[in-house]
């Protein structure tokens, strides 16, 4: 037997032989939940509200621990025994990561369990000390005895616990079983740390007779793929590698989609063959690869053995894109052409077939994927449902649906789960602002729609559903009028809240309602002006996901900006889109001012948002920059997947800077590597002057910050010592700087993208300027390096000269001066105070 042997990373057993997933969908007696919720106190509150199904079924699984996985001879091409079903099992390769990991999103509730086995070697019969973290339960069997068995079940929250044992002089075989209730965005893992008592151990993981130095090629080579850049507007696709062979081929298979359609497993394959010696190869024009923020698995084989990794890019061909036509109608008819050729397959995609009279049969595919994608009540149904009205009201004559498939939708919309007050045993998230809205509004419109038929799950008719959600729309608006959205600015979620409200505004036949949906509509275009850069919307945000970071071209407020005011791009998401489309709305033209700011002029917004003034943004916008901040957000404490400050040039050249809540470059934690962060730093901004300072708890495993910051995107950049400058292609200038020194990532799918501080106290600033402050990039690279600064020993706080702001000087403990005198960031309105500037 042959094994991959490596030394303990940081103390972490990282090598492991895992089981495919276990995974059994739960079924339940339908309960209620009568609880009032409160969906303006954010999602990390609306955690609070806890499924009692999950609850019942994890305390009967904490009364009965499941029996040791057993996996007979443990190699890759062998099985284990778990939960009773025999399971393949594979070599999980680390790349750098410590937790091992089934995190993922069930959108019905899902039992998911795994196994996974490794050998831990010592030198010397030896006691040692065990740090589990685990999202989940964990059982740990060392050499066939129980050592651990720690079963909090917290979801999404990461647990930890120490425990005492023996390891034998030699190899100890270490076997857990970790299991979760799944359920919509779910963190299932573990991780093991050891700190031995005497000398330092080892671990090795069986691999049958392969031969280990050529496994070892490999995920050095897997491990160093990168694109050569995150987005792909014009000619081909390529990817770099470090070539692991000198006289042969080396290829990979990559699978991917955007994250909907990678859900329907509707994938596309691409083979990269890296030729003896090359480090670089094409896969083929942008044109051929779908649209969109693309996912992909990687995948090579060594000995029958695969070797997987993730990487991603966007990909949007200008080629393709229409160019915005004169009025908001026409782009509306532009909208829906390009959906219907371009748009995931998704209720979107139909609805935009319907309008274009596209294919039948594939309407017909999309909607019996949907009905079936509802009736498993299964999360997120309600961003889908408010199109079926909409449908069944314009197209049930137009002979392009089967009478079957009407049906089918009239009932499915009857027997739908309109809120958490009624009977369901499914996993849909009902305490956020956006879903509520949803919920609500689908009540509604489907009450509307059948006034006289019965609701199965609620037993109310559709004259009763409608009265009840009137209620609740109004105390819904009431609040939103008041707070904003507590979620602010957030690219993922803006759209469904315009989905929401266009949905509402196009088919309900209250008037008030209406009027209160269209002022909601005002006010997301007046955010999207004031906030966008160029149509591209990326800023300071309460939540969002990798694919809106690093999918700035395609996201879906950009699509919204290309209907309201000709800016951004058309794109393959339609959230929010298509609502729009179908309705009569236009938003305000005295909107257009704020995406169009003059040379030599600044707009300065100043706002606070979401319950009980959850957020203060300070956004700075000029002609070629927009920097923005989430100012003394909850620092110190743990993150979810807010953006705390952003910068933007462009769509493709921007900065951020975030603890990663997880090592996992493209893992599902929220917060992940890139999204959110694992502790909330302090961040205050002046103008285009914005400091965030990090004081990360020793025992968090993440232990440095990091920045975003394509250096291919930008025309030129420089690093001098602590600081690295950038100079964007539209004559911007950026600076970062880090108290602790910036080291620029070189390997990976990261390199040339990410600048680390290895410290888990720093003080980062961001500065953002251009030719109307600084005659050249040379003179602003010199003015800041050579700015007078003073920061405090342990890095807590600093005294910074910037050479056209004054003064600037915070802390840990306290929020930013200039010359002496605090700025003011709280008790603004969710509209916010605007501020016009000269330079």
């Amino acid at each position: 037997m042959n094994f991959l042997r490596d030394t303990l990373e940081n103390g972490y057993v990282t090598r492991w032989l895992v089981s495919e997933t276990h995974a059994e969908i739960i079924k339940a007696t339908p309960v209620s939940i009568e609880k009032k919720s409160n969906v303006w106190e954010g999602s990390p509150a609306a955690a609070s509200h806890e499924n009692p199904i999950r609850t019942n079924f994890l305390e009967e699984k904490t009364r009965n621990r499941p029996p040791c996985p057993k996996f007979g001879t443990p190699r890759p091409d062998s099985t284990v025994m778990l939960n009773g079903t025999e399971h393949p099992v594979h070599v999980r390769f680390p790349f750098g990561d410590p937790v091992v990991a089934l995190s993922g999103f069930w959108p019905v509730p899902t039992w998911i369990s795994s196994a996974a086995y490794t050998v831990v070697t010592s030198p010397v019969a030896q006691n040692v000390i065990m740090e589990i973290g685990i999202q989940g339960g964990l059982s740990l069997w060392i050499n066939n005895v129980l050592a651990a068995d720690y079963r909090p079940y917290r979801r999404n929250e990461l647990c930890k616990q120490t425990f005492a044992t023996n390891l034998s002089a030699g190899d100890n075989q270490f076997i857990v079983a970790w299991d979760e209730f799944a359920e919509r965005d779910t963190e299932c893992s573990f991780s093991i740390r050891l700190f031995p008592e005497l000398e330092e151990l080892g671990q090795k993981v069986p691999i049958g007779n392969r031969d280990t130095e050529e496994i070892q090629k490999l995920e050095h080579a897997v491990a160093s793929l990168a694109f050569t850049r995150n987005h792909f507007t014009e000619g081909y696709v390529s990817l770099t590698c470090a070539h692991p062979y000198d006289d042969s081929p080396f290829s990979v298979e990559l699978t991917g989609a955007t994250e909907e359609n990678e859900m329907l497993g509707i994938l596309h394959t691409v083979r990269a063959v890296f030729p003896p010696k090359t480090a670089l190869t094409s896969l083929g024009s942008c044109e051929t690869f779908p649209l969109g923020f693309l996912r992909f698995t990687v995948k090579t084989h060594v000995a029958g053995m695969p070797v997987t990794s993730r990487i991603t890019m966007e990909n949007l061909p200008s080629s393709v894109l229409p160019s915005p036509a004169r009025t908001v109608r026409e782009r509306k008819r532009q909208a829906f052409a390009f959906l219907a050729q371009y748009g995931e397959q998704n209720a979107n995609r139909a609805v935009a077939l319907l309008h274009e009279h596209g294919d039948p049969a594939e309407i017909e595919i999309i909607l019996r994927r949907q009905i079936g994608f509802i009736n498993r009540r299964s999360d997120c149904s309600d961003f889908y449902l408010p199109y079926f009205p909409h449908i069944l009201r314009t197209f049930s004559s137009s002979g392009m649906i089967k009478k079957e498939t009407l049906s089918d939708m009239k009932r499915c919309i009857l027997d739908f789960r309109y809120w958490h007050d009624e009977p369901g045993d499914d996993a849909m998230w009902f305490y956020s602002e956006n879903h509520a809205l949803m919920f609500h509004v689908c009540q509604l419109i489907c009450g509307e729609l059948y006034p006289d038929e019965i609701f199965t799950n609620s037993g109310m008719n559709g004259r009763q559903m409608q009265e009840k959600a009137k209620k609740l729309l109004y105390e819904w608006f009431d609040a939103f009028f008041r707070n904003g959205f507590t979620e602010w600015n957030s690219p993922p979620y803006l759209p469904i809240d315009s989905l929401g409200f266009a949905s509402l505004y196009a088919q309900t036949s209250d008037s008030r309602l209406k009027e209160l949906a269209r002022k909601a509509l005002d006010y997301i275009f007046r955010l999207l002006a004031i906030h966008s850069l160029n149509g591209i919307f990326c800023t300071t945000a309460g939540r969002t996901y990798l694919k809106e970071l690093m999918g700035n071209n395609s996201n879906c407020p950009s699509f919204i900006n290309f209907i309201g005011y000709g800016r951004g791009n058309a794109s393959h998401a339609g959230k929010g889109v298509v609502s729009l489309c179908f309705s009569d709305y236009e938003p305000p033209g005295e909107y257009e001012r704020f995406h169009d700011i003059p040379e030599g002029k600044a707009l300065l917004c100043q706002s606070t948002h979401g319950y009980q003034g959850y957020a203060d943004i300070y956004a700075y916008k000029t002609h070629r920059y927009l920097l923005s901040t989430a100012n003394d957000f909850r620092p110190g404490y743990r993150g979810f997947q807010e953006d705390i400050v952003h910068a933007l040039f462009s769509a493709t050249e921007q900065t951020w800077v975030n603890h990663p809540g997880e090592f996992a470059t493209f893992g599902s934690a929220r917060p992940s590597y890139w999204a959110g962060s694992g502790t909330l730093p302090r961040a205050n901004q002046y103008k285009n002057f914005a400091s965030i300072i990090f004081n990360i708890d020793a025992s968090h495993p993440v232990s440095f910050t990091h920045a975003y910051l394509p250096l291919m995107e930008f025309s030129d950049w420089s690093q001098r010592g602590p600081w690295v400058f950038v100079h964007a292609r539209n004559g911007a200038y950026g600076a970062l700087y880090n108290s602790a020194g910036l080291v620029r990532q070189t390997f990976g799918a990261n390199s040339d993208r990410e600048f680390i501080s290895f410290s888990k106290k720093s003080i980062w600033f961001i500065r953002v300027s251009d030719s109307c402050e600084f005659a050249s990039f040379g003179e602003f690279c010199n003015a800041l390096e050579a700015a007078p600064l003073h920061r405090d020993e342990d890095s807590s706080g600093y005294v910074f000269t910037d050479p056209r702001l004054g003064k600037l000087s915070a802390s840990w403990t306290s929020s930013l001066t200039v010359d002496g005198t605090a700025v003011k960031y709280t008790g603004f309105t969710p509209e916010g105070t605007l501020t016009w500037e000269d330079f």
